[in-house]
């Protein structure tokens, strides 16, 4: 038996996701880019971050599981882009 194995978290690491997508937008708009701009950002590292874990393929669940981690990191850009139309 094997104490120090955990099991995973039912979240999938979105929680995670999200937080780097909250900082990734606080550094875009402290640095006064449109926000806009900050969306598309985060949209591009988000889906250079699942092609490099491969959550886009089939063997990794793909490509919901690579899509469902890429929605994870937007909730704050799309916050910022809400509170500025």
């Amino acid at each position: 038996m094997n104490e120090n194995k955990t099991t995973p978290s039912p979240w999938g690491g979105w929680l995670l996701h999200a937080v780097i997508g909250t900082g990734l937008t606080a550094v875009l708009a402290w640095l006064a880019a449109p926000p806009v701009a900050v969306l598309a950002a985060v949209l591009a590292m988000g889906i250079a971050h699942e092609i490099g874990d491969g959550d886009f393929l089939r063997v990794n669940g793909g490509p919901w599981n690579g899509v469902r981690d890429v929605v994870a990191f937007l909730p704050a850009p799309i916050v910022l882009v809400a509170i500025h139309l």
